[in-house]
């Protein structure tokens, strides 16, 4: 049974990364998924999660890599039946998002493309205007979103969970509260150091006080163009080679990575990659655009794609694929995060005078920290059934608190979509910080022209999502995640 079931697992996994893949590179104009899941519905069925936990019961403790890989499978079946439960209603969503067009300087711009269209206006009036026409298009569909995450928490009690917060602790080993409890003291620590910089930075680049800074300004400020002369496009592709043949291997010779940067009309905006067949087939998806913001996405998602190359063949599919989201996170953020690097950024493209360049990404990525131990709290009182009413004004009042630009509550149920990400972004970012600080120790500064930590990555991506970021600290030697250590690093950069 095992068997059979891992190969239908994996066969779901290419058939769906590979139709999300060509919706999303512009290949397709339609994402079809719907029949995927009705041809694989029998892998999330009550039938296949009993006959799994079966072998999980007759599975002896002594075989803890049998136990680890019949629980993975355990997770993606109950998570996939609760998929299946409210599939009509995300595909309903899905088309109307996908169709949706909004009214703008004489033009119908798409509704998938907005987020990218106020992130380069730098008219402020006209930046929040596209910001609330989009927020029409997002509240049109707040009813459905508010019908599936009810028929979510009806189908997580059928299966025997208290509510969709129990139901993913035990599924995910992650202990939600606790976590929170712990990014709580990044909101407490860093409060001061955070709301001085980003006073400074918001008048100095786009000319908004913190007091008057709204959500529709922070994309437009994290596109930070200042400096993107120093980022031009076509040095994107020989970056890419001339960086992992530092760490010592040739990508140009990489048949399973194929980066697609041509230009279509129906492409998605920001980078991705798609892990088609784990790992012999690895999409890389950019456009490239140059400049700071660019580079960043294709650095992380550089990551993705070599994690997944360098996978094993010779471990489960559940090990190759659809483990810790926090592992694949955190290989992207290792890359992303050479921008920070003043070694790498004048050796890579002679940027010397960058202190001012490396504060500012810092303020972000403290934004996204502190954006992300907010919502972690906002999706631990909604899963847990404690956020009755006024879910909207509580997601509000959290994300204007943490980021310190005015949220309203367009988003509250929209940011339940990738459910506990905020929780995964968390322990990938505790995990990378520690690891980036190893490297440094084992390898030098320059680690990132050191074959031998090449030789290191290679070897903790042959097992692909085996474990969690906490197992591969301690299989590193990090300890546990530190999370002092991260907001101490990010307050250090930003008093520069």
């Amino acid at each position: 049974m095992l068997s059979e079931y891992r190969q239908r697992f994996g066969e779901f996994h290419t058939e769906f990364h590979r139709e999300d893949y060509l919706f999303r590179s512009g290949l397709k104009r339609n994402c079809e998924t719907a029949h995927i899941r009705s041809e694989h519905s029998d892998l999330f069925q009550p039938a296949a999660i009993a006959d799994l936990r079966a072998k999980l019961e007759e599975t002896s403790e002594q075989r803890e890599t049998e136990r680890t890989s019949i629980s993975r499978l355990i997770a993606f079946a109950m998570e996939g039946n609760l998929v299946a439960r409210v599939r009509a209603i995300s595909d309903e969503i899905e088309n109307y998002e996908s169709n949706a067009r909004i009214d703008w300087q004489e033009r119908q711009v798409p509704f998938r493309e907005s987020a990218a269209l106020f992130a380069s206006e730098p008219d402020g009036a006209r930046r929040r205007d596209l910001f609330a026409r989009r927020a029409e298009v997002i509240k049109a569909a707040q009813d459905l979103r508010a019908e599936r995450l009810e028929k979510s928490r009806d189908g997580a009690r059928e299966l025997g969970f208290e509510n969709r917060l129990a139901m993913r602790r035990e599924l995910r080993g992650c202990d939600y509260e606790k976590l929170a409890e712990k990014s709580r003291r990044i909101l407490s620590k860093t409060e001061s150091g955070y709301v001085n910089a980003l006073s400074g930075l918001l008048p100095r680049e786009i000319g908004v006080s913190v007091d008057d800074a709204t959500q529709a300004d922070l994309s437009f400020l994290q596109r930070f163009a200042r400096f993107d002369h120093f980022f031009p496009r076509e040095r994107m592709p020989p970056v890419y080679r001339e960086l992992f043949a530092a760490l010592g291997f040739n990508s140009e010779k990489q048949s399973n990575v194929t980066i697609d940067s041509e230009l279509r009309p129906d492409k998605q905006p920001q980078a991705f990659c798609s892990p088609i067949r784990v790992p012999d087939e690895i999409k890389l998806v950019v456009n490239l655009a140059g400049g700071q913001a660019n580079y960043r996405e294709f650095l992380r998602e550089a990551g993705h794609a070599q994690h997944y190359a360098w996978t094993s063949r010779n471990i489960y599919p559940e090990f190759r694929i659809g483990g810790d989201r926090a592992v694949g996170a955190a290989w992207g953020m290792l890359f992303e995060n050479l921008m920070f690097d003043e070694r790498w950024l004048m050796a890579t493209f002679g940027f010397a005078e960058n202190r001012e360049f490396r504060h500012a990404l810092a303020v972000f990525r403290l934004m996204a920290l502190r954006r992300a131990a907010a919502l972690l709290d906002y999706e631990i009182e909604f899963h847990s059934d404690r956020l009755t009413t006024g879910a909207g004004a509580r997601y509000a009042e959290l994300m204007t608190d943490a980021v310190r630009a005015r949220f309203d509550e367009t988003d509250h149920l929209r940011s339940l979509d990738e459910e506990f990400y905020s929780a995964d972004f968390l322990r990938a970012s505790a995990f990378e910080s520690q690891l980036r600080e190893y490297l440094k120790t084992q390898f030098g500064q320059r680690w990132w022209a050191s074959r031998k930590a090449g030789e290191m990555l290679i070897d903790l991506w042959n097992t692909g999502q085996r474990y969690t970021v906490e197992e591969l600290a301690a299989m590193i030697g990090l300890g546990e995640l530190d999370f002092e250590c991260l907001f101490s690093e990010l307050l250090d950069r930003i008093k520069e």
